[in-house]
């Protein structure tokens, strides 16, 4: 998060609202647009995230631009951003396909990105009538396992070549970043060919021993099981989808890994059974026995994560994993539907690299990576976590 204590970066808002240009319309810049499609004000505020070390920029109507930094909202102190120059902000940046989908679905997703600044994830709404921004920032850099520290179970699972592998945890949780150190290790130790279906597409590889086709909704395909159908005709080894949100795309996936293709996924569940809760929940109770079975064969294993303020510097997070590594007794439990005993399972398999959720919490408690108080939030049984802490004289 670039080492900005939220004292620090209220500073550098009123410094900045303060030097920078008032601007209320197109008009008031002489250069209203930066090369291809990004307006000269919108750089300016997407350029102070970078600097600010912002996860986020929010824009609305009647208001400043806020940024998001180190986890906490940061409101500015300058002039409020009329809902023109939002609409503005949109025709300059947002693909031609995505405009009259905004009047339709009243929001869109795509990517921008600020040469020399940044790539962001745009979030493009309606609110009260008029239109709001999130725009999420994406280095340009690759993340690589050291610097997300991922550990080697984890890593070792994704060698594998084939079968299921998904990471979870809720937004802001850094699965993007994850998946893309996961990905940018295959792309560099492996002569294999590597296709994503992204909405939008986010971190921007190249070619090194693999070989990356990144295709995005909408401009590259229309939906994510049509593009998984056409993937496989595509001559791949690895097979990224951005998000399991529907059955069809579990149901495609899951054939995919049985077909001998390793498939990476994201999936919005707080932990590892709730993710086999969720998966199994998009079908019908007359289809359930079969996807059991299915995903009990194809699971390579489950990674529930979260970022947790640094004990020693709030505005760097760490991550917290739990790690779920598919073996006879978890496919046991998938297949007669008793995921809830997933929790139990872990707290008793360290020994094969799995780590409930839990463990992590204490273990990074009691090795002053962060604050006990820190600790509760992010735990899947707080009572079990008291416990722990109680056992360990933390309290």
């Amino acid at each position: 998060m670039g080492g900005v204590t939220p004292a620090q970066a209220g500073n550098q808002f009123d410094r900045y609202q303060k030097e920078r240009p008032v601007s209320h319309g197109p008009g008031d810049h002489p250069a209203a647009q930066r090369g291809e499609g990004m307006d000269e004000q919108l750089a300016e505020i997407l350029s102070q995230c970078k600097k600010l070390g912002a996860s986020d920029v929010h824009l609305r109507a009647g208001l400043p631009p806020v940024y998001r930094v180190a986890g906490k909202i940061q409101i500015t102190s300058g002039l409020p951003l009329e809902n023109d120059v939002l609409k503005r902000f949109f025709e300059k940046t947002a693909p031609p396909a995505t405009h009259k989908l905004l009047d339709t679905q009243r929001d869109v997703d795509y990517s921008v990105s600020l040469p020399g600044v940044s790539r962001f994830r745009v979030n493009c709404f309606h609110q009260k009538g008029r239109l709001a921004f999130v725009f999420r920032q994406i280095p340009f850099s690759l993340p690589t396992i050291d610097s997300v520290k991922i550990p080697t179970v984890v890593i070792e699972a994704v060698q594998r070549p084939a079968g299921l592998f998904l990471l979870c945890g809720p937004t802001g949780s850094g699965k993007s970043t994850t998946i893309a150190a996961l990905l940018q290790h295959i792309n560099a130790s492996h002569q294999v060919r590597i296709v994503t279906l992204e909405d939008p597409i986010e971190f921007l590889f190249r070619d090194e021993k693999g070989e990356f086709l990144q295709r995005e909704l909408r401009r590259d395909f229309t939906s994510f099981p049509e593009a998984l159908r056409a993937t496989l005709r595509q001559d791949p080894d690895i097979i990224m989808v951005g998000e399991m949100r529907e059955s069809e795309t579990v149901e495609l996936a899951m054939t995919a890994a049985e077909t001998g293709h390793l498939v990476i996924s994201a999936l919005h569940a707080s932990s590892t059974a709730s993710a086999v809760a969720r998966l199994l929940g998009m079908f019908p109770a007359d289809a359930r026995e079969f996807v059991r079975d299915q995903l009990a064969a194809v699971l390579i294993g489950i990674v529930a994560q979260a970022l947790i303020p640094a004990r020693k510097d709030p505005a760097v997070r760490l991550a917290a994993r739990e790690i779920l590594i598919n073996n006879s007794g978890i496919s046991s439990l998938i297949r007669n539907e008793k995921h809830e005993q997933i929790p139990m399972f872990l707290e008793n398999a360290t020994d094969s690299g799995m780590v409930s959720m839990n463990s992590t919490l204490e273990e990074m408690v009691v090795g002053r990576l962060i604050d006990s108080d820190q600790a509760f939030p992010y735990s899947p049984d707080p009572e079990a976590l008291l416990s722990r802490f109680e056992r360990k004289g933390i309290l």
